[in-house]
């Protein structure tokens, strides 16, 4: 017999660049721990790829190559300027 409890958590990540708070974001995260884990997961990855590009679009140009995500989170190089 397997039970499937559900949970509810507030979860808060933080971002900091060098020492200073670039974002933070709280969401409220339900369903059993296996689910919890996934939208953890997805959240974080959001955050980190917001966080990221803030920091790239921090850098004045030239700017050294970055990946721009494509649907469903694959990645491609962007194209060099000449």
């Amino acid at each position: 017999m397997v039970f499937h409890k559900e949970v509810v958590m507030q979860v808060e990540i933080a971002v900091k660049v060098d020492g200073q708070l670039v974002t933070t974001h709280v969401e409220r995260v339900d369903g059993t721990l296996e689910e919890m884990e996934e939208k953890i997961d997805a959240l974080s990855r959001q955050v980190a790829g917001a966080a990221l590009q803030a920091s790239v679009d921090a850098v004045t140009p030239p700017r050294p190559l970055f990946r721009r995500r494509e649907a469903r989170g694959a990645t491609r190089d962007t194209p060099r300027e000449r």
